[in-house]
């Protein structure tokens, strides 16, 4: 059995930390975050929500349930036992499905900032939530993006988690005073403590952050990978069903949104390239150490894809600042032969639409989709020949 305490917060010079003890199966841990000070009066102490959240996955991972020591949200509560827990176990078999017992239910709304946010990664979604919401009021206007080291910058946290978090908020914090927002951060060590693959647990690790801030959120949009007809319960990676997944972890204080799932992938590229403040820190890389100089290395298969988007849609020199074009150039017509033999890929299926669309279907292209094939079966041979070796 897993148990979780009452949470309780300890008061830094700047920081405050938010934690709460796990019992895990007999062994004690503490799961904290730590966020700026100013915000403590929007920290939820009064529930254990977030701890819920964050912890649910290892329990299904172990087979234990859940005891909490402390109040919950009672649709939070509701709809975990009901509906998440069944479907998370139908998204990887190898989960166990658990009971949550709960010392007390809370139905009270807790909120008093009645205002939203968005997490910000500079990247294409992130870049698409805040643009698609300028024009909204409260409480649906976002007024703070976020910024958390949950897992993204590292499965497992550690120092190298540490490094590229604080490298990648500089590029952050670098936007958001440009846009006049102030970025809330969130450290947490939850990484070390589920020690479980971040695309498989992502959004829960996500929201068990956000939720510290139900009394300052009332609507929270989490950038959705997919538009709403694609929809995929797998073990691999929960943004696939983000659109089932995110209603269910709304609570009596604050709604969470599966941001811009109208928009595909290219029409959320074409539709940020219409905000010049996007092209000196358009970040889509992921490969840093290849950067040279530049946000992106060029080089990788995200920022190709990014970049040929771009230019389908001419907008590719718009961002020369934070791309190395010439790699671009060098590599473009092997990778549209690339998505020619896998036009069925889910990172490739939009751009082939617009590769079509754009009647890109020339002998010059062609020949490199027969390049890329004959390259891959000698790759393939030589790999068989090698093992067998």
């Amino acid at each position: 059995m897993i148990v979780i305490h009452q949470p309780v917060i300890k008061e830094d010079i700047q920081f405050v930390n938010i934690s709460s003890k796990i019992n895990v199966n007999g062994k004690e841990r503490v799961l904290w975050y730590k966020l700026s000070g100013k915000f403590q009066k929007y920290l939820v102490v009064e529930q254990a929500d977030a701890f819920l959240v964050g912890i649910l996955f290892l329990a299904l991972k172990k087979g234990y349930d859940i005891k909490i020591n402390a109040a919950i949200s009672h649709k939070l509560y509701y709809n975990i036992s009901h509906y998440l827990i069944n479907a998370l176990c139908l998204a990887n078999p190898q989960f166990k499905k658990i009971k949550i017992y709960a010392t007390q239910l809370s139905d009270v709304d807790l909120n008093i900032g009645n205002i939203a946010g968005t997490g910000l990664s500079c990247g294409v979604d992130s870049f698409a939530t805040y643009y698609d919401h300028l024009d909204e009021i409260e409480p649906f206007k976002i007024e703070y993006f976020t910024f958390f080291n949950s897992g993204s910058h590292g499965d497992l946290g550690g120092e190298h988690a540490w490094k590229v978090y604080n490298d990648r908020l500089h590029q952050v914090s670098s936007f958001a005073h440009k846009v006049e927002k102030d970025v809330i951060t969130v450290d947490s060590n939850i990484s070390e403590i589920l020690q479980m693959n971040f695309l498989q647990t992502n959004s829960l690790r996500n929201i068990s952050c956000i939720l510290h801030l139900q009394k300052l959120f009332k609507n929270y949009y989490l950038a959705s990978k997919n538009r709403f007809d694609i929809f995929n319960l797998n073990a691999k990676d929960n943004q696939d069903y983000d659109t089932l997944i995110l209603g269910l972890l709304s609570t009596e204080s604050l709604t969470f949104h599966s941001a811009v799932s109208q928009l595909k992938r290219t029409e959320r590229t074409n539709f940020i390239s219409t905000f010049p403040d996007t092209y000196s820190h358009l970040d889509v890389c992921t490969n840093p150490n290849e950067r040279n100089n530049k946000i992106n290395c060029s080089k990788c298969d995200k920022c190709l894809r990014t970049q040929l988007t771009l230019d389908l849609y001419d907008k590719l020199e718009l961002y020369h600042d934070v791309f190395h074009l010439e790699e671009f150039y060098k590599r473009k017509n092997q990778f549209i032969g690339k998505i020619l033999n896998f036009p069925n890929d889910p990172f490739n299926i939009d751009i082939y639409e617009v590769l079509k669309e754009k009647k890109l279907y020339n002998r010059i292209y062609w020949s490199y989709k027969i390049k890329y094939k004959m390259r891959s079966k000698t790759l393939g041979i030589k790999k068989l020949l090698k093992k067998k070796l």
